[in-house]
C-alpha cells in the first residue's frame, strides 16, 4: 500500500505500508481492512482516493464520516487527474515493494552467512542486541534493538531504566 498525504491540493509526502495478509486474498480484500485500520487513530480527509473498489465501500465511507463528524467519500477514479494520482501512487507502491524484496533478499543472505559463521543449524529468526550505559555511575539505562529476517524491528526496541548501586570510579594520579 502507498499512502499519499494531500492537504489543500498540496502533496505533503507519502509512505509505503506492507500489511500482513493471506496471499490468496485479492487487493480489494486487503484494502478494505487497511483503510479501516489506517483511519482508526487519525481523522480521515473528506475525500479518499483508492485504486480498487472495495466490498462495503459505502459502509466504510459512512463509518469514516461518523468518526470525522462530516461527510467522507471513498472514490475509485476512472479518468482524469484523480486517476493519474492513483496511478502514480500505484507506481510508488510497486517501487517500494521491489526495494523491500531486494532488502529482504540481502538480509536473508546476511543471516545465512551469520549462521554459517557461528555453526548454527539455520539462520536466526531474531537477534537482540543490548547496551547498558551510565553517566559516571549514575542514571543507568539499558537499550535493546532487535533484528530479524525482515531487517530491524523498531517496534520491538526497548529501553530499560535500571536501579543500581554503581559507585563512580575515581582516578587519581
Amino acid at each position: 500500500m502507498q499512502v499519499f498525504f494531500f492537504r489543500g491540493g498540496r502533496n505533503y509526502g507519502n509512505r509505503p505500508y506492507f500489511p500482513a495478509h493471506d496471499k490468496d486474498l485479492g487487493v480489494e480484500d486487503v484494502l478494505a481492512p487497511f483503510i479501516a485500520q489506517f483511519y482508526e487513530d487519525r481523522a480521515p480527509p473528506p475525500l479518499v482516493l483508492i485504486s480498487h473498489a472495495v466490498p462495503e465501500q459505502a459502509l466504510i465511507a459512512e463509518a469514516l464520516a461518523v468518526r470525522a463528524g462530516r461527510k467522507v467519500e471513498l472514490l475509485t477514479p476512472q479518468r482524469g487527474e484523480k486517476k493519474r494520482l492513483v496511478e502514480h501512487a500505484r507506481g510508488n507502491a510497486r517501487e517500494a515493494h521491489a526495494r523491500r524484496v531486494a532488502e529482504s533478499a540481502s538480509q536473508a543472505e546476511l543471516l545465512r552467512q551469520l549462521a554459517e559463521c557461528f555453526g548454527l543449524e539455520s539462520p536466526p529468526d531474531r537477534i537482540e542486541v543490548y547496551d547498558n550505559s551510565h553517566i559516571q555511575g549514575t542514571n543507568a539505562i539499558g537499550g535493546m534493538i532487535v533484528a530479524g529476517p525482515e531487517g530491524f524491528r523498531k517496534n520491538a526496541y526497548r529501553k530499560f531504566n535500571m536501579k543500581s548501586d554503581i559507585t563512580p570510579a575515581t582516578i587519581t594520579g
